[in-house]
């Protein structure tokens, strides 16, 4: 059997372009600039998806509208990803957290931001859900500080 020496390398060469090109992609989205970048502190324990995350200081990073959000304390011991479900146009006001308290539970609802024209809705409120909350008053904010870009 004869081997072909320049198919050979032209197969090489063909190879070792694809995972150049297949790196580079890689580290340039891996390098992209976020969609959204703040701090926060959480002054009690709240769930959030399927994390809870105890009273603390974190950030969070959101890389684009339809990504999952990355929340890492602070102290770095600490990382959870949420996936926001539904995105939609911000609220008015500032950038915040939307927490509700059932009893001694507090829930991350959503993140209002913006900067970006846009707020991630973590845990939707059921139409029951809005009508107890406004009798009851159950709605706290949590301030958050947007990175500058």
């Amino acid at each position: 059997m004869k081997i072909n020496h320049a198919t050979q390398h032209s197969t090489s060469l063909k190879l070792l372009l694809g995972m150049l090109m297949a790196i580079c992609m890689f580290s340039a989205a891996a390098n992209a600039e976020p969609l959204f970048v703040g701090k926060f502190t959480l002054p009690y324990e709240v769930h959030w998806g399927q994390a809870v995350l105890p009273a603390g200081q974190y950030f969070i990073r959101m890389d684009s509208s339809s990504s999952s959000a990355t929340v890492r304390s602070v102290k770095g011991d600490r990382t959870a990803f949420m996936v926001p479900p539904i995105v939609a146009d911000n609220e008015r006001g500032g950038t915040y957290l939307t927490i509700t308290a059932q009893g001694d539970k507090r829930t991350v609802r959503s993140l209002n931001m913006p900067e970006v024209g846009k707020m991630a809705i973590f845990a939707p409120l059921t139409k029951s859900e809005r009508e107890a909350i406004a009798k009851a008053g159950q709605l706290d904010t949590v301030s958050v500080v947007a990175a500058k870009k």
